[in-house]
């Protein structure tokens, strides 16, 4: 399972608020779709083409160890259209991705974990390691969690960075001249110097008969 950034967006492409306060020792099912223009907003954001589909069936569950820590885990499936890097033909895919997350009301919960992880990195020459987020769950606002951002952000990770269509031939660039994989082509500025000579004796020697 690929790691976001928990770092909050300040403009998420897709919001979906739940109240974690209304979620008890049981699990909560949440199945969610994004309609056009959260898909817009969010093919906006990513910098693709297009979301045509959007959708997660997720579960969350209260810690039995900590009641202020809930685990919010679901798998996103999406259709989105990005742009081949070589010749910007569309290229179409499916995305299923697993995620998972771990929130916390900070105002009642401490991280034991996480203090004992800041003293050992007080030593000298001491190695600081990431923790994992269950360790340090990202801070709820009120009680609520944005499920629409979350999902979003595992969107994110499931894109092909450097989406490419096999054998894929680049656009036309004015003044330059694309050439097949394998042709070696001589520049007229690398010719044998050598060759100049040739052709200057060849021409005395013309002269000379």
């Amino acid at each position: 399972m690929k790691k976001r950034s928990t770092a909050q967006a300040e403009q998420p492409g897709w919001t979906f608020v739940v109240d974690t306060d209304a979620i008890g020792l049981g699990t909560v099912h949440y199945s969610i779709e994004a309609n056009e223009k959260d898909r817009a907003a969010l093919a906006a954001r990513m910098g693709i083409t297009d979301v045509g589909a959007l959708s997660a069936e997720i579960d969350i569950t209260r810690s039995s160890h900590n009641k202020a820590v809930v685990h919010v885990q679901g798998t996103l499936k999406a259709d989105v259209t990005q742009e081949c890097v070589v010749s910007h033909a569309p290229i179409h895919s499916h995305i299923l991705e697993d995620f998972e997350a771990w929130y916390a009301d900070r105002e009642k919960y401490i991280s034991l974990d996480k203090a004992r992880h800041e003293r050992q990195g007080r030593g000298v020459d001491a190695e600081i390691q990431v923790m994992e987020e269950r360790e340090d769950p990202e801070p709820m606002v009120n009680g609520k969690i944005d499920l629409g951002d979350l999902v979003g952000q595992y969107l994110s990770l499931g894109l092909d960075p450097y989406p490419q269509i096999e054998g894929a031939v680049p656009d036309k660039i004015p003044g330059v001249t694309i050439v097949p994989e394998g042709v070696v082509v001589e520049s007229p500025l690398r010719r044998n110097p050598f060759e100049a000579l040739k052709k200057l004796k060849g021409r005395d020697g013309g002269e000379g008969e």
